[in-house]
């Protein structure tokens, strides 16, 4: 993965629940989500989430890694960014201009079936659902989608899965992975009623799902060791450690059926 260096001052700070990226611009001349952290697990996370997200097929922003420059901080603007959390590389998704985070002041708006028409990969909604329990994911529930809605140049809509921070119960696979409960999940929200409340398709799409389940998760065990040999040294990540502890906390395809 290629390694991106900021151009200019930071842009903005995002005011989010959690880790409240940067907005940079780089060499490249686009716009990053830069997140960066004092512990660089989370930006581990990030990584390894995103790339076992792409063999899932889940669109993900493209992704980078980040130096931010210690003249791109300026202190009196922002105060509260420590030079200390940039002395590594930081974590970089493309900034996607045509999107919008969904959140419940939008969600009435898939009411419409006009609207829902234009979504091309509803299908994608249930799929990030199961990745999330396979994976333990704690940054997408019922209070944060964690979902961006994007527009392309066609005028067709496309779920984009975003923030990883909390895969693997926020522990690190310290104490191995622990079942998510339908609050933990995106499964029982208005959202997905509304998208499959009443479709009869739902059954033949969810047996695709838990049939294609064990297709995604031997692609990723597969590649684990290309994804690992792209984390940074500087993150200080036990490569050889955190691979044993993420092949023996393998999930069971039983988790499907648990929800769906």
């Amino acid at each position: 993965m290629q390694v991106l260096q900021t151009i200019e001052e930071i842009h903005k700070v995002f005011d989010t629940q959690g880790s409240s990226p940067l907005l940079v611009t780089c060499e490249d001349f686009r716009d990053w989500v830069c997140k960066y952290d004092r512990f660089p697990k989370y930006l581990f996370n990030e990584l390894i989430a995103s790339e076992f997200a792409k063999l899932w097929g889940i669109k993900t922003p493209e992704t980078t890694f980040i130096r931010v420059k210690p003249e791109h901080i300026p202190n009196e603007k922002f105060p509260q960014l420590q030079l200390a959390w940039f002395d590594k590389e930081c974590f970089g998704s493309l900034y996607l201009e045509n999107s919008k985070e969904i959140d419940y002041s939008i969600v009435s708006m898939f009411e419409e079936k006009s609207f829902r028409d234009k979504l091309s990969d509803k299908e994608d909604f249930l799929k990030i659902a199961l990745f999330d329990i396979w994976i333990a994911n704690e940054d997408r529930n019922h209070n944060n989608f964690n979902l961006l809605l994007f527009v392309s140049p066609e005028k067709l809509n496309f779920f984009y899965a975003i923030d990883h921070v909390n895969i693997f119960n926020t522990s690190f696979l310290d104490y191995g992975i622990a079942e998510l409960t339908e609050d933990d999940s995106i499964i029982k929200t208005d959202l997905a009623k509304i998208l499959f409340g009443k479709s009869r398709k739902l059954t033949d799409i969810v047996n695709n799902l838990v049939e294609n389940f064990y297709l995604c998760t031997e692609k990723c065990q597969n590649k684990l060791d290309v994804i690992l040999d792209l984390v940074p040294d500087s993150w200080n990540i036990n490569k050889e450690q955190i691979k044993d502890r993420i092949i023996n906390n393998t999930r069971c395809a039983l988790l499907s059926e648990i929800y769906f």
